[in-house]
């Protein structure tokens, strides 16, 4: 297994900032907490986690096998356009990548009508592009529940159960997942 080294940089540099938020310090600081073997640690779990995910492969030429339920993939959607509200320093790629992934699930769920039309309540998705979603959506959890941006018109009394939704959402596609490929 294989995981390319800007991505494993961008994944550890998403956890130096989970670190910082919840400690309220500045990343740099976050980072002398975190040592050699922490990071080391970090970087061997990310490789398996990130690996039900097929960095690189093109997701839409993929098997589809997972199927979702329509009104899954209404939550899905929302769940990701939530989880698009990033901090401001590197929203532009975030948002690039979150439109991928939207953009994929779009693509397939309009596919899916004439492919699938003795069975219209499920849509039949790759496992790696849902893994990615479910990341991208309890990255957003993450964030919310440690202080992160929330979106507009979300009082700041909601924060908990915005991040315990986004939570819910991203286990429940995991859990999908999962049994699809078990």
């Amino acid at each position: 297994m294989h995981l390319d080294r800007d991505r494993a940089g961008e994944l550890i540099t998403r956890q130096v900032r989970a670190v910082a938020a919840l400690m309220a310090v500045t990343e740099a600081t976050a980072r002398t907490y975190l040592g050699d073997e922490i990071i080391k640690d970090m970087a061997r779990r990310m490789l398996f986690e990130v690996a039900g995910e097929r960095p690189g492969a093109d997701l839409m030429e993929a098997p589809r096998t997972v199927p979702l339920p329509l009104a899954l993939v209404g939550i899905t959607v929302a769940a990701l356009a939530e989880a698009a509200n990033e901090p401001p320093g590197y929203l532009r790629d975030v948002i690039t990548t979150y439109a991928q992934t939207l953009s994929g699930l779009g693509q397939i769920t309009v596919g899916a009508v004439p492919e699938q039309a003795g069975n219209p309540t499920e849509i039949l998705f790759p496992p790696a592009l849902l893994r990615r979603a479910a990341r991208y959506i309890s990255d957003a959890a993450d964030l919310a529940a440690n202080g992160g941006n929330l979106p507009d018109g979300i009082p700041e009394t909601a924060r908990n159960q915005l991040a315990a939704t986004l939570r819910r959402d991203a286990d429940g596609l995991i859990a999908i997942t999962n049994m699809a490929i078990d």
